[in-house]
């Protein structure tokens, strides 16, 4: 089958994402419907080397970075140095703070938590995070 988030002819149409998402499309359209409530904007892009990338934007902010994969769709966070340490006092999966904490622990100035969307339950945690990112100063 033909890899259609990597071909800049195919757009990222509802018809498409739910093909390359399969099970998962529905939780990605409970994200997307949530998104006005945070003043957020999803538009999507495309770059020869990865293909579809969602960027998820409130005013000039970047809230997060998304992309579909087969059955799942990837959250990319991006937290400054100043931002990150808030991400422990959210009421998210410890796993999720682990994963972040191996992440920070490599020195850079921007981290990034990755989350892969394929169920309802891993809605409420990147509810939270997008809250965060809203009101974070970054």
């Amino acid at each position: 089958m033909m890899n259609l988030k990597k071909d800049k002819h195919v757009e990222p149409t509802d018809e498409n994402l739910s093909i390359v998402l399969g099970e998962s499309f529905p939780v990605y359209k409970k994200l997307v419907e949530k998104l006005p409530n945070y003043e957020a904007n999803l538009e999507w892009r495309f770059y020869k080397d990865g293909g579809w990338l969602a960027k998820v934007t409130r005013k000039k902010k970047t809230l997060f970075w998304g992309e579909p994969n087969c059955n799942y769709f990837t959250i990319a966070f991006h937290f400054n140095e100043k931002s990150s340490n808030g991400v422990f006092e959210l009421d998210i999966a410890d796993k999720l703070k682990q994963d972040f904490l191996s992440v920070l622990s490599n020195g850079r100035k921007i981290s990034t938590l990755r989350i892969n969307l394929c169920s309802e339950s891993g809605l409420a945690d990147i509810y939270q995070l997008i809250a965060y990112k809203y009101k974070a100063k970054q």
